[in-house]
């Protein structure tokens, strides 16, 4: 630092930073103790002058330290916000002592400009010579090659890239092909071979089961579904601020209490929720989340409790909204069984009738999940089953499986069939919070609708057998997708690029109703 630099002496000084609100920083009083009360006191406490003169001889130190050389330079761009910054006052100071004069802030802007030569889209400068590090130096030589690609006299002026490095020289090439029309190895497994085949083959549908949100990710990228159904990868886990619960731990609290609810009054006589009962039934939801607080609280040791009871409360308020709307609207369907696991055995919060093995579905495509709730029709024809969303509604009338991207409604629908031996009518999205509105959306399991399901899974076991588990992102999904750091953020670019007709499957997933 400048204060570190007294009395001291070095051939060259470099002072960056010199860009107003960092050197100088913003001066303001103390605002527990301001500058008219401190001049009472008469104590020697420091006013706003003498944090400025402190400021300037910060300036004057660090200018008084070099022999030979003192290089002063500003940051040209906020790069958080993308705005522009503007050189420092102290900068005028620094022209003033060279030349004589103080120059306009547009003169000392261009001169800067113009020396850099450096922007926020190709942070190098003109002259490679000049570059601090091997990304300025190597952006410096590529400039111009890329801005006159048609010149003879430049070829092979970037050869030394490959010769660097092997794995640079891998990941140049690999970039290359990347961005080629054709499909290749560097773009995914796209093609079959012996090691490909025994690497798949357990993970092919008919071999291990797989679930409806794992197998919903294939409709929005094939190579999503890779990393995260086959290769079983989750994002890195950061800390950030905590200003609210996250929507996972909310969602699995909602559910939690929801089906021990649900399964509380089946024991005790309570259902189905009336409006002659509703009372009751409002003081064993508020017992039942209480209990689930109290345990989720303890395990996850939450750092600041506020947050946590602020989600908490609404969390109540969204679980009465949906208690109310059961006795408001009166069924035809009885509720059987709650948090009904399939290929998953009975324990703490799941159905006690839960199966332990996986359902094997038509085709023999293997199966599993959670089934939130499963209803019997109140003339006993046939089963219900609903999965609770505790987010917004996006889903469009007529939907059945929402392009392959919505699929628990067919899929739980045939795998309870398969489960339980007994007719499934209807499979069931219920929104069950104020930001879904408490809306449901009921697909009819008809046989075009069965139909549609065992597609899915044929498709998708054919993706895998085949292979193509490529990025190929549906339009927008990039921007939500949790694996974006590993292909970048313009694989849709790029995959507009390439040859459509290896995509046909996929997109006769996506244009499913």
């Amino acid at each position: 630092t400048p204060e570190q630099a007294r009395g001291r002496s070095f051939e060259v000084v470099f002072l960056p930073g010199l860009a107003e609100r960092i050197f100088p920083q913003r001066v303001s009083e103390d605002p527990i103790l301001l500058d008219a009360l401190r001049k009472e006191l008469d104590h020697g406490l420091p006013v706003q002058d003498d944090r400025v003169q402190s400021e300037r001889l910060q300036l004057k130190l660090a200018a008084g330290a070099p022999r030979r050389r003192i290089y002063i330079s500003y940051p040209r761009l906020e790069v958080a916000r993308a705005r522009q910054r503007v050189p420092s006052f102290y900068a005028l100071d620094v022209q003033r002592a060279t030349r004589g004069e103080i120059p306009r802030f547009e003169q000392l802007e261009n001169e800067w400009r113009r020396e850099a030569a450096a922007a926020l889209d190709w942070p190098a400068p003109v002259d490679a010579a000049r570059a601090i590090d091997e990304m300025e130096h190597d952006l410096a030589v590529l400039g111009p090659l890329l801005r006159h690609p048609a010149d003879d006299s430049l070829k092979g002026r970037a050869r030394y890239l490959l010769d660097l490095n092997e794995h640079l020289a891998r990941s140049l090439r690999a970039r290359h092909k990347r961005w080629e029309s054709g499909w290749s190895s560097a773009d995914g497994l796209l093609r079959r071979n012996k090691i490909v085949d025994e690497a798949l083959a357990g993970d092919l549908l008919t071999a291990r089961p797989y679930s409806a949100s794992a197998l919903q990710r294939y409709a929005l990228c094939p190579y999503q579904f890779l990393l995260s159904a086959i290769h079983k990868l989750e994002p890195r886990e950061e800390a950030v601020p905590l200003v609210q619960m996250d929507p996972l731990t909310r969602g699995s609290i909602f559910h939690r209490v929801q089906a021990d609810f649900m399964r509380r009054l089946q024991q005790s006589g309570g259902l189905p929720v009336t409006m002659e009962n509703l009372g009751n039934a409002q003081r064993a939801l508020d017992e039942t989340l209480a209990a689930v607080d109290e345990q989720q609280r303890d395990q996850l040791a939450p750092a600041i409790l506020q947050v946590w009871r602020d989600s908490i409360e609404g969390i109540r308020t969204d679980l009465r909204g949906w208690l109310q709307r059961m006795a408001d609207s009166p069924s035809e369907w009885r509720p059987i069984h709650f948090e009904f696991g399939i290929g998953f055995p009975p324990e703490e919060g799941r159905d006690p009738s839960s199966l332990k093995e996986p359902v094997t579905l038509k085709g023999g495509y293997q199966f599993h999940g959670y089934v939130d709730l499963i209803e019997r029709h109140s003339g006993g024809r046939e089963l219900r089953v609903t999965d609770y969303k505790t987010g917004a509604n996006r889903t469009r009338d007529g939907m059945v499986l929402g392009g392959a991207e919505v699929l628990q409604p067919v899929l739980y629908g045939l795998a309870v069939e398969a489960a339980l031996h007994e007719h499934v009518g209807e499979g069931r999205l219920y929104f069950c919070t104020s930001v879904g509105g408490f809306r449901d959306r009921v697909v009819a399991l008809h046989e075009v609708a069965r139909q549609r399901g065992l597609q899915v899974l044929e498709t998708v076991n054919r993706a895998v057998e085949r292979p193509f588990l490529a990025p190929a992102p549906k339009e927008g999904a990039c921007a939500w997708c949790d694996f974006r750091i590993v292909c970048g953020p313009m694989e849709e670019r790029r995959i507009a690029g390439k040859n459509p007709d290896v995509l046909d499957d996929l997109n006769t997933l996506r244009g499913l109703p």
